[in-house]
């Protein structure tokens, strides 16, 4: 049985000093080796190892804008998106995502346009945050461009939902960057940054090092999450220089991710393209740089490569080095959320790019997803 679902979810959510605090109360899993770990001479049992899971952008269905073609809501409240992904999410220790958009009723102040080509905005309701927490969700992450699609009411609506559901969040500078959740006894430190005013800032690298340092001081395990990148099928590549796209900076990615970890993240993992990109093993560590969407039934493009929904599942020791893993292949359908895909396409995506984009690396992709360290 995995740490993260031996008792109810969370207990508490705290924001203290800019960061958002989940914690569950739980004890050690059963059987299965374990290491002592000795802080301010109190002994802790930790596992050897843990699972992490993190999918790209979530955006569940939104109420904008209204159409005399029918709603933009999945059925039944969108209680069945995630039917085809819940076992393999909530199985891992610990399980964070992209909310690709704000909770929030009403019609509040919407963004104001640049492009009618590029102008899509979000507005999900507020109660679909459960169907957050019965997938398995212990985290979301909130710096990206649509958190703003709604001004302030939106991303204060958006927090206010995420803190009394008890679903830990990051990703606002000085007021949501970082959050924690204590599974199993292990403590998981994950932030988010991303492009677009409020957000911690992906084009900041002292930013990047800063939060990853901050966590360092208090989790065992340090994922950092990021929205960057240019959008669309022809940007699948990491090209390693700074990203621009509609006029806005989005990043090295490359960059971001090699900074983190060399501050001290153990899994770093990335979204907003909305196609998936490669990944990579740095210093033992793994890196996926997008997972492009998976839950963005209605008002988002599926077809082809933006249809991949990937669940990537990693285990990793305490240190945070890679011990294994798996891509979990998911085909988007509209109005459905992510269905299984028996021919891996995701995965065998990834794998393609991450053999064309890091040759050196050593992290090997097999046919159904498996992840190991080998050679190409």
């Amino acid at each position: 049985m995995k740490l993260s679902r031996m008792l109810m979810p969370v207990v508490l959510v705290a924001v203290v000093a800019g960061s958002c605090i989940a914690r569950h109360d739980s004890e050690a899993a059963d059987g299965g080796d374990i290491v002592a770990d000795v802080q301010a001479d109190t002994a802790r049992i930790l596992p050897k190892t843990v699972t992490v899971a993190f999918t790209g952008d979530i955006m569940m269905g939104t109420t904008y804008p209204d159409s005399i073609h029918g709603t933009h809501l999945p059925p039944d409240g969108g209680r069945h998106i995630f039917d085809d992904v819940r076992e393999v999410i909530s199985s891992a220790d610990f399980a964070g995502g992209n909310l690709e958009g704000c909770f929030l009723n009403g019609p509040g102040k919407r963004r104001p346009m640049t492009n009618p080509k590029t102008y899509f905005i979000f507005r999900m309701p507020p109660e679909y945050v459960q169907n957050l927490l019965d997938a398995g969700y212990d985290f979301v992450g909130i710096a990206n461009n649509h958190i703003n699609d709604f001004g302030e009411p939106g991303r204060a609506s958006t927090m206010k939902t995420l803190a009394e559901a008890g679903l830990a969040h990051a990703g606002l500078k000085n007021r949501c960057e970082t959050a924690y959740v204590e599974r199993g006894g292990v403590v998981f430190g994950v932030a988010q940054v991303g492009h677009g005013d409020n957000n911690v800032d992906v084009n900041d690298l002292d930013e990047v090092r800063r939060v990853v340092k901050q966590m360092r001081d208090s989790a065992d395990i340090v994922i950092l999450s990021f929205h960057g990148g240019a959008e669309g099928s022809g940007h699948t590549h990491v090209p390693g220089t700074l990203e621009y796209y509609v006029g806005e900076r989005r990043g090295d990615v490359k960059a971001v991710a090699h900074a983190a970890i060399d501050a001290g993240a153990d899994v770093v993992f990335g979204h907003g393209p909305h196609v998936v990109r490669a990944a990579e093993l740095y210093k033992g560590h793994v890196i996926f740089y997008s997972l492009g969407n998976f839950c963005t039934p209605y008002r988002m493009g599926i077809a082809g490569l933006t249809g991949h929904a990937p669940v990537a599942v990693v285990e990793i020791d305490m240190n945070g080095k890679f011990v294994g893993g798996k891509i979990h292949s998911f085909i988007q359908k509209r109005g459905l959320g992510p269905r299984r895909d028996s021919s891996n396409a995701a995965a065998r995506q990834i794998r393609t790019l991450s053999e064309q984009d890091f040759p050196e690396s050593q992290l090997r992709i097999a046919d159904d997803g498996e992840l190991s360290v080998g050679v190409w």
